[in-house]
């Protein structure tokens, strides 16, 4: 038996059974009806059906035949997005899933994570991925868990998804920070890439101390940025040390103590909208105007950020596509369990807007 063959021919007979080929509940060709269509020997088309078989796929009714089974077992997905509980960012991504999804004749399970409660909230994405097992789920669209304890958490959901051959594509990051790579699929884009960006448009607009929020809850897509804006202020000759405030949005004493420690930054970088809208208040209690006195950009072009005064430079992610993406990756990966893992990184387009308007030069 050609080993190439019979995981073709798996392939293949799983992508027609999760397109709704044979229809819920349809009758699966017989041995016979394979060898004939394939022009494959018969140890190879049986081996093929029992890998079906094992996988949920397909069952076998003696003397009737081989059947698909019911949508509950094969034609179900599950959806588990932690960060939807701390932000709206996720909305977009979790409509276009659960869109196509239903127009794909396909079961989405999603439990809201609703918990603001930081080991709340892990407890329920454990919960959660002990469910769709239960469940059977085909595959499943996961957001991984941030620090603090995101790691650990983040190992043991994956472990639980491995055990019962669940196959998982992530949504927005990785695992682990660049220029590491899990082995998963991931959608989302460039942070290391649309880090740079925004510092070689605040070094542009006249800055010369930039510094970074990093708040307790930080997740592998700002460390990733970070990243590569620090490359880009080091390629500049702007990089100085002591630039990362550890502190939530709306600490003002750990503001103040910053400010006397490093003196006063000339702009700051936020994680995302929200957060910097949030800051802002924070730095005006300092007596720091923006931009008068401090720039402040944000991350992911969100409602908020062209609501905001001054309206917040930021970064744009296109939510929907990659939802789209995720999506279309994980039925892929449910096909073909076999296929290399790779990033799908979308473009992330830097929207200057009024909170890093250009400082006027002195004549």
């Amino acid at each position: 038996m050609s080993d190439s063959k019979y995981k073709a021919l798996v392939a293949m007979l799983k992508k027609n059974i999760l397109d709704g080929k044979y229809g819920n509940e349809g009758r699966f060709p017989s041995v016979r009806a394979l060898i004939r269509r394939h022009g494959l020997s018969n140890t190879t088309v049986l081996h093929a059906v029992d890998e079906l078989v094992r996988q949920g796929l397909v069952s076998r009714k003696q003397g009737c035949g081989t059947f698909v089974c019911a949508p509950g077992v094969s034609r179900s997905i599950g959806l588990i997005v932690p960060g939807v509980a701390c932000t709206d960012f996720f909305q977009p991504i979790i409509s276009e899933i659960n869109q196509l999804a239903r127009s794909k004749g396909y079961q989405l399970h999603f439990g809201e994570v609703f918990s603001l409660d930081r080991a709340e909230r892990i407890r329920q994405v454990r919960e959660l991925a002990a469910d769709f097992v239960k469940k059977r789920v085909a595959g499943v669209i996961y957001e991984p868990l941030a620090e603090p304890n995101g790691s650990e958490a983040n190992e043991h959901i994956l472990k639980v998804f491995r055990r019962f051959r669940i196959p998982v594509v992530f949504i927005d990051c990785d695992i682990v920070p660049f220029p590491q790579r899990s082995g998963y699929d991931v959608v989302g884009v460039n942070d290391v890439e649309a880090g740079a960006k925004i510092a070689r448009h605040l070094v542009a607009a006249g800055a010369k101390r930039i510094h970074f929020l990093m708040c307790r809850l930080c997740p592998t897509t700002f460390k990733n940025r970070l990243y590569g804006a620090e490359a880009e202020l080091i390629c500049a000759g702007k990089f100085k040390k002591g630039n990362i405030l550890y502190a939530e949005a709306d600490d003002v004493s750990a503001l103040k103590r910053h400010i006397r420690r490093h003196g006063k930054p000339d702009a700051f970088v936020c994680s995302n909208d929200a957060i910097a809208a949030e800051f802002k208040q924070t730095l005006e209690k300092t007596g720091l105007s923006v931009p008068k006195d401090v720039m402040l950009t944000g991350f992911a072009d969100m409602p908020v950020a062209s609501l905001m005064t001054p309206t917040l430079t930021t970064i744009r992610q296109e939510r929907s596509q990659m939802g789209a993406a995720a999506f279309r990756r994980l039925l892929e990966r449910m096909a073909n369990p076999d296929i290399p893992a790779y990033e799908m990184l979308f473009p992330a387009p830097l929207v200057v807007r009024e909170s890093t308007k250009k400082k006027k030069l002195k004549s």
